[in-house]
């Protein structure tokens, strides 16, 4: 059951070898596959599974696993060491459209190992060591349009009969650098076959037996990738077996000058119907090139095309005149050439007539370093010229003595030469008169201040990328534009595009911008790309008044704060198609979302609503205010606020004298009015009879008349060792008993020294104590007081102890001499 399991999600059923061990991982358990036909194991490794497609290309199958289901329509297998394929394994891929076994060690195919696979459309064998064409199995392979066998290991060409089912085969290549016959016997079996596209690899080919090739009646196009030694006579022969229906003609891979020097190889083509001959990664020289051109000139081919060309030669081509009407050349191109004599290559003035015909010329890549002007002015059919990847400068593409050079040209592309002043490019151009698309990237074009730029009147495109252009260039474009690439500058703003009212596309990737383009509502502009900038800020409502089909401002260092919110909301309600969207939208700052992309950021409202945030910090400042005002209400804080200012006013007024405070009395008694009977019939008569006597200050009889009360309460408690405090029901109910209790206790803190006496004349409930006089509870609760008792013989007693506490050291100035020896006397 397990193996069932496994050869249905395995590619079907395995190609197993034998004497193989492994392991494989399947669906989280471990599971031994035991045969002695196939292999024993597979070591499971990453391998990507997907519905339709499944890559296992260089993964080390089969000692890797590669598991997909039975919807596959394509199976990537290159690159890896198979050896043998059976008839099991693809037989539960009916789905199978595209199979890739290139590059493994593949030497046999066995019969019917295609049999379940109807729908299969290519097949690449290509790189892998068949010896035997003619037994491959192709019986099944009814759908079959693409075939690849090249660089197996057959020595001959010979195809079996089963491949005449291969009646929608369309592509076939074979070959190899072992072939080095070809006989018209190998592949009569190819005759029936609808054949579109041939590519033939042979090695150092011996022998062609004429005719060969006449078995392609109906291809279109031909690749020869052929290696002919000394025998160029070979290539010849293949050149005239070549069928009327191939349009395409390939020439690769070949050491022309070696094999066919002085040799015309081409002759055979000018009665062929080819219109596109390519000659690829060939040698050749100054003849061989003549023979080339002639027989091109002289023949219906319309596009020349020589790509990876080593050449050593100077342009000496003695090339017969061809009449205008006989030449049906229209497209050169010319990509990848070496030669190492290209400074001493002719001007080919004298091929003039032969390039009078050409619509469309490439040169890239060709170390071209001069145009000459009377080539340039005759080539008047010339519709597209790109000259990309030479060593073009000002002086040298076009002279200034050129009046009218490609006149009819429509398309220019200039890439990767050595331009450098803007200004005089443009001179240059301008003198094309119908050119409506320039590209002159990777050059190093600057444009200095204050010089003017001519374009042609019908330019649309313009493509100025990988320059060193600044923002002055936006004052050197046509109003004609349609179309601008200005990415890779050093360009720091975009001013006002009203004066470009045709411009449809902006490209300004990777400048230094650092701020949004501002575009006129109504402008025409549809695509703009400010991506990979400097840009911190952007403005929603620049956004909304844009009319664009596409927009790309990823890659900026964008500034996180409340407005990207807008942006973000935007982006996605927007009808513009937003590239990048929106994993490339990051942002920058502040820190703390450095790198988060922007669609997924929160602000709290608060944060982000300025009307929101004032009111909620004005009502937070009123609560705060009245929660203030309730609790100096409840506290009676502006009692104390107003006292302490009446404490700090007369500490500082005149009338008392804070440097020279004169200790005269032993206490001051702080009293309530109802509590006066009291004081004066007990405690002065007790404290003021006694031997010696007290001194002692109350308010009715020492208060100095025409001075404020409060100055005379401070005074009072300032000359006094000691402040008596009477406390009774009475006193903390009184305004002025609280005022003499507070400066006491300022003057506590003022000296530093504990002078407050608690005289407590009867006993007050504490929820009858006042809010203001906070600090007598607290007092109460944590120093001592002396409470007046009802029972006389306790008060001789209370008495005592009053009186030893106002012994303490008591020096009144007045009489210090007199208290001493009273002191003295006493002890």
């Amino acid at each position: 059951m397990v193996s069932t399991l496994i050869q249905e999600l395995i590619l079907g059923s395995k190609i197993f070898f034998t004497d193989i061990m492994a392991k494989m991982t399947l669906l989280g358990a471990v599971a031994i596959l035991t045969s002695s036909l196939f292999m024993t194991g597979f070591y499971a490794t990453r391998t990507r599974i997907d519905t339709f497609l499944v890559n296992c290309s260089g993964i080390g199958y089969p000692l890797s696993s590669c598991i997909l289901g039975p919807d596959t329509e394509k199976v990537d297998l290159s690159y890896n060491n198979i050896t043998i394929i059976q008839q099991q394994n693809f037989q539960n891929l009916a789905k199978l459209k595209n199979l890739f076994l290139q590059f493994n060690h593949i030497t046999a195919i066995e019969p019917g190992s295609f049999a379940t696979n109807p729908e299969l459309q290519y097949l690449d064998l290509s790189n892998n060591l068949l010896h035997d064409i003619s037994v491959l199995p192709f019986n099944h392979l009814q759908s079959l349009s693409h075939l690849d066998i090249t660089n197996n290991m057959f020595d001959t060409a010979d195809f079996g009969t089963e491949i005449n089912k291969l009646q929608k085969l369309h592509s076939l290549r074979f070959g190899n650098t072992r072939l080095a016959s070809l006989k018209s016997s190998s592949l009569s079996a190819l005759r029936s076959i609808p054949l579109k596209e041939v590519y033939l690899i042979t090695g150092d080919l011996q022998t062609y037996e004429p005719g060969t090739l006449n078995v392609f009646q109906n291809i279109e196009k031909l690749s020869l990738d052929l290696q002919f030694g000394q025998k160029a006579q070979l290539l010849i022969d293949i050149f005239k077996d070549i069928s009327t229906t191939v349009t395409t003609l390939e020439v690769l891979n070949s050491d022309i000058v070696k094999n066919g020097k002085n040799v015309d190889l081409f002759f055979p083509l000018k009665k062929s119907n080819i219109l596109t001959l390519l000659v690829q990664n060939v040698t050749t020289d100054d003849s061989l090139i003549t023979h080339l051109f002639n027989s091109v000139l002289n023949s219906n081919i319309k596009e020349l095309i020589l790509k990876t060309i080593s050449m050593d030669g100077i342009g000496r081509w003695k090339i017969p005149p061809v009449s205008a009407e006989q030449i049906h050349l229209r497209k050169f191109h010319v990509i990848d050439v070496e030669n190492p004599n290209f400074y001493g290559f002719y001007s080919l003035v004298y091929l003039r007539d032969i390039f009078a015909q050409l619509t469309e010329v490439l040169i890239i890549n060709g170390n071209l370093f001069y145009v000459p002007c009377a080539i340039s002015e005759f080539m008047t059919f010339l519709r597209y010229l790109d000259l990309s990847s030479n060593l073009l400068q000002e002086e040298s593409f076009i002279s200034e003595k050129c009046s009218a050079p490609f006149p009819n040209l429509k398309t220019l592309i200039l890439n990767k030469n050595r331009f450098l002043n803007l200004q005089k490019f443009t001179t240059l151009v301008s003198k094309m008169e119908s050119l409506s698309i320039i590209n002159a990237s990777h050059n190093s074009l600057v444009l200095r201040k204050g010089l003017a730029c001519t374009w042609p009147r019908t330019v649309t495109h313009i493509n100025l990328s990988h320059n060193k252009l600044e923002k002055n260039v936006f004052d050197c474009l046509p109003a004609s534009l349609e179309s601008l690439d200005l990415s890779y500058n050093s360009i720091t703003t975009v001013p006002n595009l009203k004066g470009l009212r045709n411009l449809r596309q902006v490209f300004l990737t990777a400048n230094i911008i650092v701020s949004f383009p501002e575009i006129a509502v109504g402008h025409s502009l549809k695509t703009l790309h400010i991506n990979h900038n400097k840009i911190n800020n952007i403005n929603v409502q620049s956004l909304q008044s844009l009319d664009l089909a596409e927009l790309k401002f990823s890659n900026n260092p964008l500034e996180c704060l409340c407005a990207i919110e807008s942006v973000s909301n935007y982006v996605q309600q927007t009808h513009i198609v937003i590239l990048d969207w929106p994993d490339q939208y990051q942002c920058d700052s502040p820190r703390k979302f450095k790198g988060q992309v922007i669609q997924f950021l929160k602000f709290s409202p608060i944060e982000c609503n300025i009307p929101l945030f004032v009111g909620v910090l004005l009502a937070c400042v009123a609560l705060l205010v009245a929660l203030c005002v309730v609790l100096c209400i409840k506290y009676n804080v502006t009692w104390y606020i107003r006292t302490l200012w009446l404490w700090l006013k007369a500490k500082r007024s005149l009338d008392v004298n804070l440097v020279e405070k004169n200790v005269e009395y032993n206490a001051f008694i702080s009293y309530s009015e109802h509590d006066s009977l009291w004081v004066k019939n007990k405690l002065l008569v007790q404290l003021e009879n006694n031997e010696p006597p007290y001194r002692i200050c109350i308010h009715e009889r020492d208060f100095k008349p025409g001075k404020p009360i409060i100055t005379n309460i401070i005074d009072c408690i300032s000359k006094s060792y000691k402040t008596i405090f009477i406390l009774s029901k009475n006193f903390v109910q009184s305004e002025w008993c609280h005022y003499e209790f507070f400066f006491a206790h300022q003057q506590v803190f003022d000296e530093k020294k504990d002078s407050l006496i608690l005289l407590l004349l009867e006993p007050i409930p504490k929820n009858s104590i006042p809010d203001r006089f906070c600090k007598l509870r607290k007092l109460m609760n944590k120093n001592t007081y002396l409470e007046w008792p009802q029972n006389e013989f306790q008060q001789g007693f209370f008495w005592k102890r009053l009186k030893a506490v106002l012994n303490l050291d008591f020096h009144p100035c007045s009489s210090r001499v007199n208290l001493q020896e009273i002191i003295q006397g006493a002890n």
